[in-house]
């Protein structure tokens, strides 16, 4: 027996399951959600950091928020600043279980444990996935498949969309912390000590517990790492981060978070006859500070929009679903492009040059600020923020070459 829906999402993370309670609350099409994961809730790898895009844009209730915050601090070997960015940290898990109910309230169906392995083609057009059910192999077909099974790009890649083994690569890991935490604030410290070629950070977490974690980008932890101290291990850092301060004390680590961030300049096709692509399936993360949530949840907006005029209009050809990459593109793509030469600098910063960035960012005054949340920095605001020296000039090749790949 052929199964058959209108609408199949491969993948059951924040993009995935945005597009299927967008997609099902806005129309009648039928939508099946495919998650490899047993419950929503397995999956354990964001921060869960975001901020009030995500909150007051996609409707996020507070049952799902652990804290919030009205600012952000940034620091480096020799400087502190707090920025005016409010912020806001979830319970990932529940907050995917928000996602998934509410996609279920309005007619989506999320089936757990059927992990996609390969899309269903005939001629140039994807017309369903290959998914594993309990050991068994099974086939379901529709007239749009969306392709957000993050990372691990199980249909983009087969089919050239994205290549991640070409991509860099970066990964991270936390932990949620019973405990004592003095701050009120998010906390990002940029600091080779701390993580090389990346950067530390805790987030308050609710009453008596915070969370605490190291990420990295691997180009750049083995300049600034392995040298160091003979090839750490992420979870000494770690263990180092969490004892290193007074401001807070570790009672309990209740929960791990890990993952990691597969990074190119996002300019990717997302739309082939039959698919689009969405969220971190064709790097749609952050390249500079590595967010995820929000433009996974972006794309996934994007794509709705174009999604259901292509199926109104019984055409889901590429050409009929291609204004959703020209959109991320129009509006996402310059800036990732550029953010990604950023990013770049900014993790094979010198010590000094860490103090001075940081500096730099606590003189932004609140308009500042909020470019620079939104990743909307203009020339100027790079040229103001960006702590030059001599050595520099020798990175020019290898930042050209960014340029040249987009």
């Amino acid at each position: 027996m052929t199964e058959r829906v209108d609408v199949v999402v491969a993948g059951g993370g924040p993009a995935g399951l945005q597009f299927a309670r967008s997609l099902a609350e806005r129309s009648e099409y039928s939508v099946v959600v495919l998650e490899a994961n047993d419950e929503l809730s397995d999956n354990d790898k964001s921060t869960g950091g975001t901020f009030d895009q995500v909150i007051e844009g996609f409707d996020v209730p507070d049952s799902v928020v652990q804290d919030d915050c009205a600012d952000v601090v940034f620091e480096a070997p020799n400087a502190s600043e707090r920025l005016p960015i409010p912020g806001y940290v979830l319970d990932f898990p529940s907050f995917l279980e928000f996602l998934g109910e509410d996609a279920r309230s309005h007619g989506a169906e999320i089936r757990t444990g059927c992990r996609v392995v390969d899309p269903i083609r005939e001629g140039s057009a994807v017309t369903g996935v290959v998914y594993r059910e309990d050991g068994d192999e099974k086939r379901i077909y529709g007239d749009l498949v969306v392709e957000a099974t993050g990372p691990a790009a199980a249909i983009a890649e087969p089919l050239g969309m994205f290549t991640p083994s070409e991509a860099q690569r970066g990964i991270g890991k936390e932990y949620e912390i019973e405990g004592r935490y003095d701050l009120d604030s998010m906390l990002f410290r940029f600091d080779h000590a701390a993580a090389p070629g990346g950067y530390a950070w805790t987030f308050p977490a609710g009453d008596g517990v915070f969370k605490a974690g190291v990420c990295w980008v691997d180009d750049f932890y083995e300049r600034h790492g392995p040298d160091a101290d003979g090839g750490a291990l992420i979870d000494d850092y770690i263990d180092r981060w969490i004892e290193s301060d007074d401001r807070w004390e570790a009672d309990n680590r209740r929960v791990a978070h890990a993952g990691q961030a597969v990074l190119n300049n996002s300019l990717n096709r997302r739309a082939v006859d039959g698919l689009v692509a969405i969220g971190d399936a064709v790097s749609s993360i952050n390249p500079l500070f590595g967010e995820g949530i929000r433009p996974g949840m972006e794309s996934a907006a994007m794509a709705v929009d174009v999604a259901l005029d292509a199926l109104d209009a019984g055409d889901t050809s590429r050409e009929r679903l291609a204004p959703y990459e020209q959109r991320w593109n129009d509006e996402k793509g310059f800036h990732w492009r550029v953010q990604r030469v950023v990013g770049e600098l900014l993790y094979d910063f010198t010590a000094q040059q860490q103090t001075q960035f940081v500096r730099k960012a606590g003189q932004m005054d609140a308009e500042g600020a909020r470019r620079l949340q939104r990743y909307e920095l203009s020339l100027r605001d790079y040229l103001s923020l960006y702590p030059f020296e001599p050595a520099d000039v020798a990175k020019v090749p290898r930042l050209l070459r960014h340029v040249h790949k987009a």
